[in-house]
């Protein structure tokens, strides 16, 4: 399991702004990544993804909430060679 960048709108946008930020902040974090084309791309026989957001990190909202909110959406899955 992993957090990637959203798919569209907002959070997707915010998620690049705030790159390097979060790097600096969280130790080399990247909200931006693409971690499933990379996965794709790295020639396992067999990749099942799941792609979803946290909802749990959807709630509640306050300010110190907002580097878990760049976060919500996730893969998981397996790779196989």
């Amino acid at each position: 399991m992993e957090h990637v960048l959203a798919k569209d709108g907002a959070l997707r946008y915010a998620q690049k702004i705030y790159r390097p930020l979060c790097a600096t902040i969280f130790d080399g974090c990247d909200p931006a990544r693409e971690i499933q084309l990379h996965i794709r791309a790295a020639g396992f026989q067999l990749v099942e993804l799941e792609e979803f957001d946290a909802v749990e990190l959807l709630q509640p909202f306050s300010l110190f909430s907002l580097p878990y909110k760049m976060v919500r959406s996730h893969i998981s899955g397996t790779a196989t060679k």
